[in-house]
């Protein structure tokens, strides 16, 4: 969606009368429905006017064409001025222009990142010239207009207006961001003219309509350049071989697909229960690869942050083909989206979807699993009711399926039961399911799944990061400081009575499973929710012990330290939702190993415990 689109005289016009503000904002209520903030009316009316005056000096026609504010698509993000024309050749051109007011910078190690002055505080954020090249990529590759019409020429760049820049060694043109720069030139303040000749050379003959209606109204699918390339990973590649009753689940969606595709106004709902392990992923990348080669508009979604990161690394690390990130949305990302806009959407770890989502508009009546359901012709959910973690994870089977009842979709389900995770070891599950269910008729742990109680956290660091490689996590009952200590992260993970302290994991490293840098930090819950590795070590807290005079497990609520996901208090003999969300906590954290679990009990009763329920065992 672009909410203005004007020839070039009648946004001078609007610069003149200083209505730029006015008019913005009047057609965000009329096209968007919603209102700006202050801080956003303020960015129009100071970067817009310096525009203003680039455009004066390249001595363009009037019926040069301006885009304002050009929403990517089931996307956050927003283009903040393209403007479209000829050249004296009569080249079709069109250039992104990201505006920024910035006046300092820093370099940073990370690829393509700078640390500047943001939202009333220091913080890390992409160069302008990696912003400006990855807005034009996604249009390159999306936009039917410009993948399909080769007449069209793309090209893109940064204007810091406020941003003098140091003479020597200025940050933002550091040797480490020369082949964004190169891709998409950075002007500073002094160089107004400089961009002047730019559009100048690019856009000056004007008659631009048709190339911003194009770009407007262009459908957003994939390049056949970019299925092209996720086709490629999965050949041949064992990890995504399907089996047994991940090929029933998976032909499943793609029969449903077929009669979408037949009947125009056909909508179907399908959920795909299974517990930790059991393919569900290997399942949804399947789908996303062949509906991708069948020309279906489709998105992969993931609530959980780390997990939508780590399959974006997987998949963009193997081609280096950036765009495919794309394909990978968060689950608030369709409170706007028209209905069945696209053909299908994949919902992996669905059981994590919330009521709105963070800093959105909320439409009353709505949740994440409503916003999905009413954007797709074919929804498509993962779900484990025994994953829900948090007081505000909503997304259970029963949920999902009235919600796609109330939007008339047709519901399928199917259920998973073979374990693909912990050495195949389904009985390694169902012994976890009977430990925290606190079942009478205990299963036996049998198989080859290398489960241990370790005696010190330090021994569980030596067995399972420095002899294993794996990772380290912890139950949330410590408080976590995000404020780094002379460059360094807290450790907030402190068990005195062991002489133990590390931090949690890196907040800015979203890629924490995978990062090598990230191996002594401690991974909390809803960063691993999703994620496997080979072997995987946890530090159960205090929020979670054994009483041997009830013999019952007990759940200590002082310990827990999670307040966005802590439940309010039980009235008088009401449950507390709490002991649930624990239990599934470590449920869920303890299923993470592929080949290994080791455990640390910090609550000496419960490591008693489970020692006790091995030797039962053996």
């Amino acid at each position: 969606m672009i909410i203005y689109n004007e020839p070039s005289s009648n946004f001078l016009e609007h610069i003149l009368e200083n209505k730029i503000g006015y008019v913005l904002e009047q057609n965000v209520k009329k096209y968007m429905n919603k209102s700006i903030s202050a801080s956003e009316l303020r960015s129009w009316e100071n970067s817009l006017p310096q525009m203003a005056k680039v455009l004066r000096d390249a001595d363009l026609k009037d019926n040069t064409h301006i885009l304002l504010e050009y929403n990517l698509p089931s996307t956050e993000k927003r283009i903040d001025f393209l403007i479209a024309g000829h050249d004296k050749k009569g080249r079709r051109n069109a250039v992104i222009v990201e505006l920024k007011q910035w006046q300092k910078a820093k370099v940073v190690k990370s690829d393509g990142i700078v640390r500047t002055f943001l939202g009333g505080r220091e913080r890390e954020t992409v160069h302008p010239s990696y912003q400006a090249r990855s807005y034009k990529r996604f249009l390159q590759n999306f936009n039917e207009a410009l993948y399909q019409d080769s007449t069209i020429n793309l090209t893109s760049c940064a204007y810091l207006h406020n941003y003098i820049p140091a003479r020597t060694n200025e940050p933002l043109l550091d040797p480490s961001y020369l082949n964004y720069i190169e891709d998409s030139p950075i002007y500073f303040q002094f160089n107004d003219r400089e961009l002047a000749e730019k559009l100048r050379n690019d856009v000056s003959e004007g008659n631009g309509f048709e190339i911003a209606k194009s770009i407007e109204e262009g459908k957003i699918r994939p390049s056949k350049k970019l299925v092209e390339t996720v086709n490629s990973l999965f050949q041949g590649n064992e990890e995504f071989i399907l089996l047994d009753e991940q090929k029933v689940a998976y032909e499943k969606v793609i029969a449903l697909f077929e009669e979408v595709i037949r009947t125009s106004t056909a909508k179907h709902t399908i959920l795909i229960k299974g517990g930790p392990g059991t393919g569900k992923s290997v399942i949804g990348l399947n789908l996303m690869n062949y509906l991708l080669s069948r020309d279906s508009n489709i998105e992969y979604i993931t609530p959980n942050q780390a997990f939508r990161e780590i399959l974006r690394k997987k998949l963009v690390g193997s081609s280096g083909f950036v765009e495919i990130r794309n394909l990978f949305k968060g689950s608030a990302s369709y409170v706007e989206t028209p209905k069945n806009y696209y053909d299908v959407l994949v919902c992996d770890e669905a059981h994590r979807l919330k009521n709105q989502g963070h800093m959105k508009r909320k439409i009353e009546g709505e949740n994440q699993a409503t916003q999905i359901i009413r954007a797709s012709k074919l929804s498509v959910f993962f779900v484990d009711d025994n994953q829900v973690i948090s007081n505000k994870d909503i997304g259970n089977f029963d949920l999902i399926k009235e919600e796609a009842k109330k939007l008339n979709s047709e519901v399928h389900v199917v259920e998973l039961d073979s374990q693909f995770r912990c050495s195949g070891s389904g009985n390694y599950i169902d012994w976890l399911d009977n430990i925290f269910n606190e079942d009478e008729m205990l299963v036996p742990l049998e198989g080859d799944y290398d489960f241990q109680v370790v005696d010190t956290p330090q021994e569980l660091i030596r067995k399972v990061i420095d002899e294993q490689n794996g990772r380290v996590m912890a139950g949330y009952a410590w408080e976590w400081d995000k404020k780094l200590v002379d460059g360094e992260l807290p450790n907030d993970v402190v068990i005195k009575e062991m002489g133990f302290a590390m931090p949690w994991n890196d907040p800015n490293r979203i890629d924490w499973a995978i990062h090598p840098e990230c191996a002594y930090q401690i991974g909390c819950i809803h960063t691993v929710q999703g994620l496997e590795m080979e072997y995987a070590g946890v530090i159960i807290g205090n929020d979670l012990g054994y009483d041997p005079e009830t013999k019952s497990l007990v759940v200590r609520r002082e310990h827990f330290k999670d307040r966005g996901a802590r439940p309010a208090r039980p009235k008088k003999d009401q449950v507390d939702l709490l002991d649930k969300l624990v239990r599934n906590t470590y449920k869920t954290l303890m299923t993470r190993g592929m080949k290994g679990c080791y455990v640390y009990c910090c609550d000496e009763e419960l490591g008693k415990y489970l020692r006790e329920k091995i030797k039962y065992s053996i």
